[in-house]
């Protein structure tokens, strides 16, 4: 008894504490759900996420002997999110270190979803190591002309829509490969709201070699020796960058990205830092009637410019915009001049990129000259003199700050720098600007940038805009995500989202980005903004204008209105703009939100109307929708914030359906929703909708508000698939950038989830695929959909111990098993967010190789003719 007692123990391995055993002996079976064979090493459970599917013919079947593709459709449940594979040919992928994987023909699949009016399937193709081909999705209605949608060779997603008028029932949807190169796809249906930031990639955020942003406990110089950091320029309160020791870059001149990345994690450590991220980088996120070239501006009639400069005459004066970009072109920087459609209205700024006060965009040495922060700034504020063209805000002022440098590009450091020098923060003065613009983006969320908004917000009344992005995702793209800021996505000439805006549950309303693939309003040109800008001459560059695209033109426009409406009212501040916006005073609001278009597309001349009302005092919902179910929990809460100064009174909540209900529970001074789900009136598998209708007084003003409700219970736990999962103990050291396998297992799922076990290696030739031998590694599992060799890249299912985007070392020791291991696979990656803060970049990061390609079929093999 004492030596068994002995022997079961807690092993820490990496701060995770498991239960281990000695194996062997005899005795009575166990009731343990991971039953573990005498002398396992590794033993363990893989759940599936909620609604994940398989396409039936994945390289998986078709790799085979004898396989063919599919004949029949697939049926699909209410809500699904699955993986597949096409390909127009047969052949062979480039080797890799000798190995050659090959992949069949199976030109499309075919699947019967349910589908109810209004609803949407998404389509994103993901490509493979051969090629990215075009996939067409198409939904067979029974129309003459039934709906379909084609990928870019960009993968921005295709979606199709059952129209108005059909009837609910099971739709015949196709997705069919162009061309003869395979591709990997995810398809999509979900509830509105419910894929949120989906990410189908690891996070990609560029970032500077060799630097960190730390926030320190305590205020003061950084306590990091020499060994750790070295200080480098201060941000701001507790906030430094800070820079790597080279004698910690292992010998080279300079860190390199993984260096960078262990040396963060080591920071995280320490007890006297509050938090690091790396030192991110971003990226530029690609009246007025008189003027020369206004017949060009469709964007100004869109947003009604003309009624609002009606209303606004003097166009903005008296309010300066800071424009945080690459510069302005200057066409004598001798003289310190600017283009001649902005001189009149440019305020003295600051280059932090340079660290100096000529904030001039010199153009670009390694890339087009695109001169982004001008065409910006013209949108903006360029004056009216009779040629060329005018601004929204003609007759206010550009605060010329540079964050961007050569192509387009700058680090996260400068931009919280730049941010604190505008709001006056850095130097205790008053705020240097009203309204601040940020046609720049693709920053993970980052507290110290989250905190120097907010000081703007809070402290100084300013006013933020930034650009969505242009990457066609619901992933969060900062600043713009952040709660501080409006977010604005982009539609083209005729009021449609442009084919690469981001949209998602973030976006707060649309502006005229533009989109040179459409004329939305054939007048027969691209739809493209117009602006001012610099071409190259006989002598250098000189002044000019141009069209572009991008959601980094939408925002301008924006900002141009804000402008407007602070001349109005100087007192307007975010809160009293959160309440003109969400009551449909700032756009053309149709009454409800869409993720698309946030609350509308900027309508100015409504602005200036609404804000003239006077103060505006509505109820906030938060959050804006309520989600219900089996994976989401069967009750929550709902806060409804006032914004506005008036007197909320006289609030009542009509009646509800059976399936919830809403039971009034204020928590301090705010009216809270306590909304729970009625298991006994849900019918498994069928999605409820429905909303809640909120009356209530604001003053003398009746309102009502309306919070959507969805709901579902799903049963689908033991129908849940992610395919054929190959079980790898890793090398800790990637090789090219894969990590190669030392052990393999294939498992199939059995109850909606896979179960696993490794052997331990006993010296006998030749070593078992399944046989580990003493060591550390990373244990991962995932799928192969495409027969590359390669398991966890883009649209395949991916688990890693313990967490997803968080993995740790697992150690391997003679004679000790670890029992209960438990991870979670998933089609979608983790994102870099205020819920998840610490998960950090992938840099060059391809996947995790299986064994030899043989080796891969006889485990597949053997799994299934031992399991079955």
């Amino acid at each position: 008894m004492i030596i068994q007692n002995r022997c079961r123990h807690l092993l820490l391995t990496a701060g995770i504490a498991f239960l281990t055993g000695c194996g062997g002996g005899g005795g009575e079976a166990s009731s343990d759900p991971f039953p573990v064979a005498p002398g396992s090493p590794l033993a363990g459970q893989i759940n599936i996420e909620a609604g994940s599917r398989i396409d039936q013919d994945t390289m998986d079947e078709l790799g085979l002997s004898g396989a063919q593709p599919a004949t029949s459709p697939q049926s699909l449940p209410l809500n699904f999110v699955l993986a597949g594979y096409v390909s127009g040919d047969s052949g062979r992928y480039e080797a890799i270190s000798g190995q050659i994987f090959s992949y069949s023909a199976d030109a499309s699949d075919q699947f019967l979803v349910p589908l109810a009016p209004g609803e949407v399937v998404r389509l994103v193709s993901l490509g493979s190591r051969a090629g990215n081909p075009q996939l067409t999705l198409t939904l067979f209605d029974g129309s003459g002309m039934p709906p379909s949608a084609t990928t870019d060779r960009e993968s921005d997603p295709a979606e199709v829509t059952l129209g108005d008028g059909f009837s609910e029932d099971d739709y015949l949807l196709e997705v069919e490969a162009t061309g003869s190169f395979p591709a990997r796809y995810v398809l999509v249906k979900a509830s509105t709201g419910q894929l949120g930031s989906f990410s189908l990639d690891w996070p990609a955020h560029e970032f500077m070699s060799g630097e960190a942003i730390v926030r320190m406990n305590s205020a003061g110089s950084p306590g990091l020796s020499g060994q750790s950091a070295t200080p480098g320029r201060h941000l701001g309160n507790e906030d430094w960058l800070i820079k790597m020791p080279l004698k910690a870059a292992a010998a080279s001149t300079e860190a390199t990205k993984t260096e960078t990345l262990d040396w963060i994690r080591g920071l995280r450590k320490r007890t006297d830092v509050a938090s690091v991220s790396p030192n991110y980088l971003f990226s530029s996120a690609n009246t007025p009637v008189g003027e020369e070239l206004y017949g060009l501006q469709w964007h100004y009639d869109l947003i009604n410019g003309p009624e609002a400069w009606q209303l606004a005459p003097d166009g903005g004066a008296g309010v300066s915009v800071a424009v945080l970009d690459s510069g302005l072109f200057s066409p004598d920087p001798a003289s310190r001049s600017w283009h001649p459609d902005l001189e009149d209205n440019v305020l003295p700024g600051r280059d932090f990129v340079d660290g100096d006060d000529f904030p001039q965009d010199p153009g670009s040495s390694v890339a087009a000259s695109v001169f982004h922060g001008t065409h910006v700034a013209g949108t903006i504020g360029a004056v009216l003199n009779g040629q060329g063209i005018g601004g929204v805000a003609f007759g206010g002022r550009i605060l010329p700050v540079r964050v961007l440098g050569e192509g387009g590009t700058g680090s996260s450091d400068d931009l919280i720098d730049a941010i604190r020098w505008v709001t006056g923060e850095t130097d205790g003065v008053a705020a240097r600007a009203q309204v601040v613009n940020l046609s720049l983006g693709g920053l993970p969320e980052i507290p110290q940038l989250e905190a120097a908004i907010e000081f703007g917000v809070n402290e100084r009344d300013m006013l933020f805009v930034g650009a969505a992005g242009n990457s066609a995702t619901s992933s969060p793209s900062y600043p713009a995500a952040s709660p501080n800021v409006l977010a604005v996505s982009s539609v083209d000439a005729g009021g449609q989202l442009a084919s690469y805006s981001n949209f998602g549950s973030w976006i707060d309303l649309a502006g005229p980005g533009g989109d040179a693939s459409r004329d939305g309003n054939n007048d027969g040109r691209a739809d493209v903004v117009w602006s001012t800008s610099a071409v190259a001459g006989a002598n250098g560059f000189e002044a000019s204008y141009t069209g572009l695209q991008g959601t980094s033109m939408a925002a301008p426009h924006v900002s141009g209105v804000l402008a407007l409406l602070k001349t109005q009212d100087s007192s307007l501040n975010y809160e009293g703009l959160r309440a003109l916006l969400e009551s449909g005073g700032l756009t053309d609001f149709s009454g409800s939100r869409s993720d698309q278009l946030g609350f509308g597309i900027l309508d100015a001349s409504g602005a200036l109307q609404a804000n003239l009302s006077g103060d505006i005092t509505i109820l906030s919902p938060s959050p804006s929708q309520v989600i219900l179910g089996s994976e989401t929990g069967s009750e929550q809460i709902v806060r409804l914030n006032q914004i506005g100064n008036g007197a909320i009174s006289n609030v009542s909540i009509s009646d509800t359906p059976p399936w919830f209900t809403v039971i009034r529970s204020d928590i301090d001074s705010t009216i809270a929703l306590n909304v729970a789900l009625v298991d006994s009136a849900i019918e498994e598998n069928v999605a409820y909708r429905d909303v809640i209708r909120v009356d209530y007084q604001a003053g003398s003003e009746l309102r009502s508000l309306d919070i959507p409700v969805v709901a579902q219970v799903l049963s689908d736990e033991f129908a849940r698939t992610a395919g054929v999962h190959f079980v790898l103990l890793v090398n800790t050291t990637p090789v090219d950038g894969f990590y190669e396998a030392e052990a393999q297992l294939a498992v199939e799922p059995e109850n909606g989830h896979y179960t696993f076990r490794f052997e331990s290696d006993d010296g006998v030739a030749p070593k078992r695929l399944s046989e580990v031998s003493p060591g550390s590694y990373y244990l991962v599992a995932g799928t192969d959909i495409d027969g590359d060799g390669i398991i966890c890249q883009p649209g395949e299912a991916c688990a890693e111990y313990p967490i997803a985007g968080l993995r740790e070392i697992i150690t391997i020791e003679e004679g000790q098993s670890l029992e209960e291991v438990i991870m979670t696979t998933s089609f979608s990656r983790p994102t870099i967010s205020a819920s998840t803060p610490d998960i950090l970049p992938r840099p060059d990061f391809s996947g995790y190789r299986l064994l030899e390609a043989g080796e891969r079929r006889e485990s597949l093999e053997y799994t299934r003719k031992t399991t079955r």
